[in-house]
């Protein structure tokens, strides 16, 4: 009875304890569960807890904490934990086995890092912390776990482990864990593994990461700030960051390497930047020292588009970075080599988004890159896809200066031209050669040589296509040219085949209006760019000039012109020494030789020059034209500080005149129409030859240069009319115009027909005159006097017979010209009163005066050879006694030969 008592007394109690042992974990975890949901502010729902306390193994099925909104924060179907009862029994917190099946963790970015989509719950008191227990994890794993990152909302990622597996353990003098996993990031594969150990003055992190595939798109969405925009690709990582120290300092470092493939960057649609792959051979980042050391980095068929707003290059989608701390150190950077292959650079316009042009990089290298005062050398190829090759090398100094060597071949200038919005388009050319250039913090600086051939431009005026500017090569050799203060310093400059249309209209002149609207006002105090050219030959150049104001237009052309120079200098002109030579509309040389400086002097010949294209400008100025005529000349220009003194030397040939006679320029300067004016001064050739110099002082504000010319062509004209006329008589001037013209007449002996030495001698020198002014004319009318009448009479008296011998002898000795006897009174009146009852001699006195007007031209064409229709002769009127002049003669009258 006593044994069925005891053992009745086991079985309840084996009863009781199989029950608690069932029953119980359940009901304290429900317990607990319901604590812990208070502790957090969120529901935490538990299935059921069981215990096996032989194999001391502790398993919960179904473990779920609710988030504030969404899905669950953290579900397990089974959470199995292997706990001994005497390590609890002892005070040792030690789990040996730990395994979560079905994990499923969520994890949502904040400001204070990456935590569980919990409510927030009540704030924490005060207090001192609570010590921290003794715990040790043997083993922990959750195969097939699944965690989703929330970076911000309607954005997540998913990183599903394969396997996790974790060991550790905490206790009050610090902690150690070691973790390992492998698994999917997105689409990427991803392999993570590291040791945690910290003590109370020392710590120690190893941590290594293996990734490929990854998909840069979603690993930048977990990032918050990111300085690009849209990027996507996949790469490839693998990185070790390590971790010593104590708590005062500790040393971190991150190394690894890196390679990425179809690595592209957007922004709003546009394309920025795209890489076929992109490989990274190594990375060393010492975040305490603040330094990053980079092994070769290699760029296989990169794309880049660079887009232009305003005076900025930007590339879409990358923006600066996050800015260092202003106090705090800079970081230092070194590569060990950088190369790129098969690369493209595009470039689009900010307002059309057009490509404008493509530059194809063939390969380039940079590297190493060390200490900021170690030089990078770099060498590139390249090719345009607008035409034309560049390659350069050089080296990059950050401190003071970046050292380049480019080499061009043909490169193609339109398109570059419309990349820096040249004033002017080109249609055509293209530039060789090789420049050394450096950058600096003084400026840039450059030399070298350059060939720049087929230049042509494209009119700015639709309507008027044939204002261009064209050259067919030029050769520069550049010294220096330094942009701090600008300037430019050439050894020589070569240009062949120039070609300018000067072409003055309502609107401008071109080319000079292009430079108006395009450069700016420099900047108060700024210098001006200066330039030197040492020597500088300009061979076969054209200048077409065409004044389209006038109607018809005006055109000349300088063709075959030669240029050279010797020490250019500008903005503040200087020539050491000038030649230059061309022909004006082909036919007509033109020189000009000189220099040009604090003083200035310039000698300017020009021969045979064509005058009736100048018409143009005599449309309204004058009733004449031009009918034929050329020019040639000689100008000497002396500028000594603000003097200046001109001498010219002007022949006009052959010059011919057409219109009808009105008021001129010349009629109203001088008092006489133009055209009596050229036959003045035409010489035997035909020639017009004019001495015209004038001068002034430049800077005195009534100076005028116009003014001064004018003057002077009055005064060379002036002079020339009255060469001629003084020479056959007197000229009255009044204010500067011939009011009247005295000719004196071809003196003849009283009745002669003939003339004497006297009369002799003036005819020849009216010969001379004419001979040498062949546009002259001469009009010849017949003088009688009271000399002539006497004479006359005398022969009369002479012929009647009734004069007695005395008085006969009186009359011949008279009209002999002998010394006459003398008469008594009754024979003195004996001939007056014969002389008395003749008839008055008006038909003998006119037959006088055309006898003597026609032997004086019979002189003029036969002795002295001049043309008869340069020659006439008026016939006079019968003259009486009130019609006698003082001395008989011949008068002459010149006027310019029709």
């Amino acid at each position: 009875m006593r044994r069925r008592r005891i053992a009745l007394a086991l079985a309840i109690a084996a009863a009781v304890l199989l029950v608690s042992v069932v029953v119980g974990p359940g009901l304290v975890a429900r317990r607990v569960a319901t604590r812990v949901s208070r502790s957090l502010g969120t529901p935490l729902h538990v299935g059921w807890l069981r215990w096996n306390p032989f194999a001391g193994r502790w398993t919960l099925d179904r473990l779920r904490i609710a988030a504030d909104r969404g899905p669950a924060a953290l579900t397990a179907r089974r959470v199995s934990a292997r706990i001994h009862l005497w390590d609890a029994l002892r005070g040792t917190y030690r789990v040996r086995a730990l395994v979560l099946d079905g994990a499923r963790l969520r994890l949502r970015a904040t400001p204070a890092g990456w935590q569980l989509p919990l409510p927030a719950g009540p704030p924490e008191e005060a207090g001192a912390p609570a010590a921290a227990p003794s715990v040790r994890l043997d083993w922990a794993a959750a195969p097939h776990a699944r965690v989703r990152l929330e970076p911000r909302a309607g954005v997540r990622s998913s990183l599903r482990l394969r396997q996790l597996e974790l060991t550790g353990g905490l206790d009050p003098d610090g902690a150690q864990v070691a973790l390992w996993t492998r698994g999917r990031l997105d689409r990427g594969s991803i392999a993570f593994a590291g040791r945690v150990r910290s003590r109370e003055d020392t710590r120690r992190v190893r941590l290594r990461l293996a990734a490929a595939g990854l998909d840069l798109a979603r690993v930048l969405r977990l990032a918050e700030d990111t300085p690009v925009g849209d990027l996507r690709g996949r790469i490839d990582l693998r990185a070790k960051y390590d971790e010593a120290g104590d708590v005062t300092h500790a040393e971190r470092r991150i190394t690894g390497s890196a390679s990425g493939r179809d690595v592209a960057l957007r922004a709003h649609g546009v394309p920025g930047l795209w890489l076929r792959h992109v490989g990274l051979s190594r990375f060393d980042v010492d975040l305490d020292r603040r330094s990053v050391a980079l092994g070769q980095l290699r760029l296989r068929g990169p794309e880049v588009w660079v887009l232009k707003t305003g005076s900025e290059l930007t590339i879409p989608g990358l923006a600066a970075g996050v800015a260092s701390p202003p106090n705090g150190p800079g970081w230092t950077v070194t590569l060990d080599r950088a190369d790129l292959a098969d690369g493209t650079v595009h470039h689009l316009g900010a307002e059309s988004d057009e490509q404008s042009f493509d530059v194809m990089l063939e390969q380039a290298h940079a590297g190493p890159l060390g200490a900021p005062e170690a030089a990078v050398p770099f060498s590139l190829a390249a090719v345009l896809a607008s035409g034309g090759r560049v390659a350069a090398t050089g080296e990059v100094v950050r401190a003071p200066a970046t050292r380049l060597h480019a080499e061009l071949a043909a490169v193609a200038l339109p398109p570059l031209a419309a990349l820096a919005r040249s004033p002017l388009r080109l249609e055509s050319g293209n530039a060789s050669g090789a420049l050394d250039v450096a950058f600096g913090a003084g400026g840039v600086e450059a030399s070298g040589t350059l060939v720049v051939a087929d230049v042509k431009t494209i009119s700015p005026d639709p309507v008027r296509p044939e204002d261009v500017l064209a050259w067919k090569e030029a050769r520069l050799a550049l010294r220096q040219a330094r942009s701090a203060p600008p300037s430019a310093a050439f050894e020589k400059v070569e240009v062949d085949w120039p070609y300018v249309l000067v072409d003055r209209s309502a609107g401008g002149i071109f080319p000079l209006s292009l430079a108006a609207p395009a450069a700016p006002a420099p900047a108060e105090g700024a210098p001006l760019p200066t330039v030197r050219i040492d020597a500088l030959r300009v061979r076969g150049a054209r200048i077409d000039f065409r004044d389209a104001t006038l109607t018809p237009p005006y055109w000349r052309a300088l063709a075959n012109l030669g240029l050279e120079a010797r020490a250019v200098e500008a903005p503040a002109v200087r020539v050491a020494e000038l030649r230059a030579g061309g022909l004006v509309d082909e036919l007509s040389p033109l020189s000009v030789e000189g220099t040009i400086g604090a003083r200035t002097h310039l000698v300017a010949q020009v021969e045979r020059l064509a005058l009736p294209p100048f018409n143009a400008y005599l449309e309204g100025a004058s009733p004449y034209t031009v009918s034929s005529g050329a020019v040639s000349g000689k100008s000497e220009i002396t500028l000594e500080r603000s003097e200046l003194e001109v001498n010219n030397q002007v022949v006009l040939s052959r010059l011919g005149l057409s219109g009808e006679p009105g008021e001129d320029f010349v009629k109203r300067q001088l008092g006489i129409p133009l055209t009596l004016a050229l036959a003045l001064m035409k010489d035997y050739r035909g020639d017009i030859a004019l001495a015209l110099p004038f001068g002034g002082h430049v800077s005195e504000p009534s100076f005028s240069m116009r003014t001064v010319m004018l003057q002077s062509i009055v005064q060379a004209v002036r002079g020339a009319i009255l060469s001629p006329l003084n020479a056959l008589g007197r000229v009255l001037l009044r204010d500067g115009r011939i009011e009247r013209i005295d000719l004196d007449a071809i003196p003849f002996p009283p009745g002669a027909r003939e003339p004497e030495g006297a009369g002799r001698a003036r005819v020849a020198q009216v010969a001379h005159v004419l001979g040498s002014h062949p546009d002259l004319a001469i009009r010849l009318r017949g003088l009688v006097g009271g000399a002539d009448a006497e004479h006359l009479r005398d022969e009369a008296t002479l012929a009647d017979g009734r004069a007695s011998e005395p008085l006969r002898a009186f009359l011949r000795a008279r009209l002999a010209g002998s010394p006459a006897p003398p008469l008594d009174d009754a024979q003195r009146a004996r001939l007056d009163a014969l002389r008395a009852g003749l008839p008055w001699p008006g038909a003998a006195l006119h037959d006088l005066a055309v006898d003597r007007g026609a032997v004086v031209a019979a002189a003029l064409i036969l002795e002295h050879r001049l043309d008869a229709g340069r020659v006439s002769v008026d016939t006079p009127p019968t003259p009486g006694p009130e019609r006698l002049v003082a001395a008989p003669g011949v008068a002459v009258e010149v006027y310019e030969r029709q």
